[in-house]
């Protein structure tokens, strides 16, 4: 039988979900179909890196809020709001991250998780786990309906063999982001020892050049040719948008998504 490539190994899953913390198991329980693990974790997870923080998606930012603020009670800790997300921090606990400003609403679980993974920019990123609750009344049995809770997962096609060659793959993703964002993830990745080749690392370059392209108040020199230090002015301005590392009160945590 030809093996599934669009989901992740049962083993894999298995293995995410005994390393998940509980308390971020049971929210994927309670809100079934509206919540999603996706991203660095997984990915951290399975190529046996360090796990920074858990990357959490939903449906709608009012509902990520809400499941924000219960778990930052849960957990005794802080919660710090941006335009982009919610992070939960409780040291010595993984820091939580509630993305809100990507949201996937969908009639059910599984077409979110499909729109959750062409929102990323790179093919090792595009994996997703969610939980699908059904509720059943044992045969003979005259009692309240059990609910019963099954795990799915969503990934690339290429997911498996980028991550095996630790190889970054652009996908030119089609949301609403700053320019520079995915080439200072670039930086990041190839610090942990990713490569990056001519046509990915061509493609978040022109993320970045289709925003120059329409500035109004570019620059020419003398001779009719564009200003190159002016170019470079902008981009930095674009680039600096963007910081992969954030401190907050004195807690570092790796932000994936978080646009600054």
């Amino acid at each position: 039988m030809k093996k599934d490539q669009s989901v992740l190994t049962p083993s894999d899953l298995n293995f995410i979900l005994t390393r998940c913390p509980k308390d971020i198991l049971k929210l994927l329980k309670d809100n079934a179909g509206e919540l999603f693990l996706a991203g660095g974790f997984i990915r951290s997870t399975i190529a046996g890196d360090k796990v920074s923080d858990i990357d959490l998606f939903g449906t709608s930012a009012e509902k990520l809020l809400q499941i924000a603020k219960d778990l930052t009670l849960e957990r005794k800790g802080r919660f710090f709001k941006t335009d982009n997300a919610i992070t939960v921090l409780a040291p010595p606990r993984i820091p939580a991250q509630f993305i809100t400003r990507w949201v996937f609403p969908a009639d059910n679980g599984e077409a979110a998780a499909e729109l959750l993974i062409k929102s990323f920019d790179f093919t090792i990123c595009q994996a997703v786990i969610w939980a699908e609750v059904k509720f059943v009344i044992p045969p003979g049995e005259d009692i309240k309906a059990k609910a019963v809770y099954t795990f799915h997962s969503r990934c690339s096609s290429s997911f498996y063999s980028d991550l095996a060659a630790r190889r970054l793959v652009y996908t030119f993703p089609v949301r609403e982001e700053e320019a520079g964002g995915s080439f200072m993830r670039v930086i990041k990745f190839v610090k942990k020892g990713y490569n990056v080749q001519a046509p990915t690392l061509a493609g978040v370059t022109a993320r970045i050049v289709s925003k120059l392209l329409l500035e109004k108040d570019m620059t020419y020199r003398h001779d009719g040719t564009i200003d190159e230090k002016w170019v470079a002015q902008v981009m930095v301005g674009l680039l600096r948008q963007v910081d992969p590392l954030t401190i907050v009160d004195g807690v570092d945590f790796v932000d994936e998504h978080e646009v600054i």
